[in-house]
């Protein structure tokens, strides 16, 4: 009798060690959320976001994430941040790309993901990162004589899997808030690459499905042993790039999105007859110029925000990043993105961005699966995946023909081509309506359970 009394302690003491080990190391449940607000969509009423914050370790004055839910509750009483979801099964959780905050400055459900899906039943959740804590109104070299130094070393700690961690305490308050045992995630741009790496850990606890918004892949990196580094080589570099001894561009701790002064004033005043620093430039003065083939409303520099729409077409490449000029193919002469939609996307963005992210992809090229690191290890995955691609990701539809096999175990992965599309045109551009959020909502109703 004793025996069997043992063996029962034991095992349950190595269930409950087990529980604590993993709750301890990460600490989730323990995590203390401030409420912070509310705000209602402009077009609807009854469609709410409440938002939340909390510190992180190592709790410098960056150390910093916010919480953002956008949901219908149709009830009279205008602030029910903790009122579970009106379907548990139907739980978005949506990881926004470098810059990009969870949430948007326009609230119009034709245009943004975030108040769509809310509108359409779903409870949706949303990170900032870290980032958007950082001192905006500081240029990267006056952190120093701001008494910023540390803080601004501290950011090159902030890993993928820093931002994994602060993802899934977000995670967390979203499946309590929402009483939902697993939930869709969707990854825009460097937020679908977070999607693979959050999943490499969470998929089993957290997910019942994937969704690429223009970043990440499902298909397995080609293995280049010529490119491979080595996990010491690895880590020497880490070190050298925290003591501040490596070359361009892991020089600094942090990469600027370009033109953010011009975009902030764009933001502020958008019909501006001036730029940041002297008058706006003419259209014929231009290198390279306005494409023939634009509008007649859009080939001209009038103000500011022509200016910045003018940047973002030739960003990456022609209508990369956005296409400004294009007409969409069966339309009524709009172009993918529209001006007004274009500038509330660069005003919204963060100024900066850990770098130290950026090494740590560098030293995975070469791999199918990083051996040092753990962000590769979706092999197991079996979630059904969507993925959408733009011209940016995918030119020509190449992506298509791609001869490598998917990374994961999945039988359920839909790709869908974006003709034409620009980058930011997949997330809020003139159809993107029709293009990506209905179909996104459909593969969805397909999949609840």
């Amino acid at each position: 009798m004793k025996k069997w009394a043992y063996v029962a302690f034991v095992l349950l003491w190595l269930l409950f060690s087990g529980w604590v080990t993993e709750s301890y190391c990460y600490e989730h449940w323990k995590v203390k959320w401030e409420y912070k607000g509310s705000s209602v969509s402009e077009y609807d009423s009854t469609l709410k976001h409440y938002y939340w914050e909390t510190s992180r370790p190592p709790y410098g004055p960056f150390d910093k994430i916010a919480l953002h839910r956008f949901v219908r509750q149709p009830h009279p009483w205008p602030v029910d941040p903790d009122h579970p979801s009106p379907d548990p099964r139907k739980v978005l959780f949506i990881i926004p790309g470098t810059w990009d905050r969870g949430f948007p400055k326009g609230s119009n459900p034709n245009i943004s993901e975030n108040w769509f899906f809310a509108a359409n039943g779903y409870d949706v959740y949303a990170i900032d990162f870290r980032t958007a804590y950082i001192k905006p109104n500081l240029a990267y070299d006056q952190f120093v004589s701001f008494g910023l130094g540390d803080a601004l070393k501290g950011t090159a700690d902030w890993t993928y899997n820093v931002f994994r961690e602060d993802i899934k305490a977000c995670v967390e308050l979203a499946k309590k808030l929402s009483r939902a045992k697993k939930i869709f995630m969707a990854g825009r741009s460097r937020g679908g690459t977070q999607l693979y790496i959050y999943a490499a850990k969470y998929w089993k606890q957290d997910l019942k499905g994937m969704i690429g918004l223009d970043g990440g892949s499902p298909w397995l990196p080609v293995d280049i042993p010529s490119n491979q580094k080595t996990e010491a080589q690895f880590l020497a570099a880490v070190q050298a790039f925290k003591n501040g001894l490596l070359s361009a561009p892991y020089n600094t701790f942090l990469s600027e999105v370009s033109g953010y002064e011009r975009s902030q004033f764009a933001g502020a005043v958008p019909f501006a007859t001036t730029t940041i620093g002297g008058p706006l430039p003419s259209a014929a003065s231009l290198n390279p110029p306005i494409p023939a083939f634009a509008p007649a409303d859009k080939k001209e520099i009038h103000f500011v925000s022509d200016l910045v729409c003018y940047y973002g077409y030739y960003a990456w490449g022609p209508g990369m990043v956005m296409n400004y000029y294009t007409p969409y193919p069966g339309g009524s002469g709009e172009t993918y993105m529209d001006r007004e939609v274009a500038i509330d996307i660069y005003a919204n963005f963060t100024r900066y961005w850990p770098r130290i992210q950026d090494l740590e992809g560098a030293y995975m090229t070469g791999y199918s699966n990083c051996p040092f690191l753990d962000y590769d290890d979706v092999g197991a995955i079996t979630l059904p995946i969507l993925h959408f691609y733009s011209e940016l990701s995918c030119k020509n539809g190449v992506c298509l023909s791609n001869p490598q096999p998917y990374r994961v175990s999945s039988t359920d992965v839909t790709i869908k081509y974006l003709p034409g599309y620009g980058h930011l045109d997949v997330y809020a551009g003139t159809h993107s309506l029709e293009d990506v959020k209905k179909p996104m909502l459909e593969w969805m109703n397909a999949r609840i359970k």
